[in-house]
């Protein structure tokens, strides 16, 4: 039998599709979508595009045609949103919130995990008012600023007075918290607004505030929880086991992105200031806030067990993980995470 020219190239068309099916090629995304957040927080994925180290390491992978889209969410929504509208394929979100998405979903292909830790950061609890010096000082005329009631300072508050006075009075300082925006929040504490005396966040803010010789520190989240991981890169189950190479080389961008900053604090805080426009803090202040033991830029998990417990314990979480690693994607599971 004779094939026409038309039909011999639809063979061929198929042939060469079966064996790059077979080889992963059609698995390949044209187009890799990420959020962009800016913060101190999620430093590490600011230096990864900006030096372009997902390109490179793609590239080593042999995903070199993959194209990035780095994608800002829109006000009022955030990264875990947009990748669940299927907007987007990798998100950054704090450790409650993703605990959260990963509870609603988990044993389905909507599932969330992390692809890798980004850092462990405290949260600081700082107040104007001098007369608080503990949590035991507040009363019914001092209000908390916090950035969202389910974010991470909140469930620290509520870890503090579990503490404090019992798990059974968890919610003890709910009462005096309101919600802010952490940029509005720290405005009204440094210019002495009487609607916020205290204000719970993580850096810069809690640096930009403490600066201000006003202003003490009452606590921060290490005190209560340990050492823990604030925010995360986050993708679905469905994305990651469909790009496991595509994942492989965003975790070796991000570690070498911590290892950049570690090594040269002062570039990263140009970095960071170029691309945030941030004009509150110096070069060189910034970069002495990099160099804070306390502030670990690291794919390292830290502390997730801890708070996943608490929110399990709450009842905020239905399910409770069996370890760290149910949580985070196995190209981070030989770190020693908990």
């Amino acid at each position: 039998m004779r094939f026409g020219s038309s039909a011999l190239l639809a063979a061929l068309a198929a042939a060469f599709c079966s064996v790059a099916a077979v080889q992963g090629i059609a698995a390949e995304p044209l187009h890799l979508r990420i959020a962009r957040l800016y913060g101190l927080a999620s430093l590490p994925i600011m230096i990864v595009e900006h030096e372009r180290l997902l390109e490179k390491r793609l590239a080593e992978a042999g995903l070199g045609s993959v194209a990035i889209d780095w994608i800002a969410p829109p006000k009022g929504s955030t990264p875990l949103d947009l990748m669940l509208a299927g907007k987007l394929d990798v998100a950054i979100g704090d450790l409650p919130g993703f605990l959260d998405r990963w509870d609603s979903a988990v044993s389905t292909p909507r599932e969330v995990r992390a692809v890798a830790a980004l850092e462990s950061m405290p949260y600081v609890l700082v107040a104007r008012n001098p007369a608080l010096k503990t949590i035991r000082d507040f009363t019914n005329k001092d209000r908390i600023a916090l950035s969202s009631k389910l974010a991470g300072p909140a469930v620290a508050l509520q870890m503090a007075a579990a503490q404090e006075w019992g798990f059974e009075h968890r919610d003890k300082l709910d009462a005096f918290a309101v919600v802010r925006p952490d940029e509005d929040a720290m405005e009204a504490l440094l210019a002495a607004r009487a609607d916020i005396d205290a204000h719970f966040a993580g850096p810069p803010y809690s640096d930009y505030e403490l600066a201000e010789p006003r202003i003490h520190r009452i606590m921060d989240s290490f005190d209560i929880a340990g050492p823990h991981t604030s925010e995360l890169v986050l993708a679905t189950k469905a994305f990651h086991d469909a790009q496991p190479k595509l994942c492989a080389a965003l975790v070796a961008a991000l570690t070498e992105a911590d290892r950049f900053i570690k090594e040269n604090p002062g570039e990263a805080a140009e970095i960071y200031v170029a691309m945030t426009d941030d004009s509150q803090v110096s070069v060189e202040d910034l970069a002495d806030i990099l160099a804070d033991p306390d502030a670990e830029y690291t794919t390292k998990p830290a502390g997730v067990m801890h708070i996943a417990e608490f929110l399990h314990r709450a009842g905020r979480l239905k399910h409770q993980p069996d370890s760290w690693k149910d949580l985070f994607f196995p190209e981070i599971h030989a770190l020693p995470g908990s």
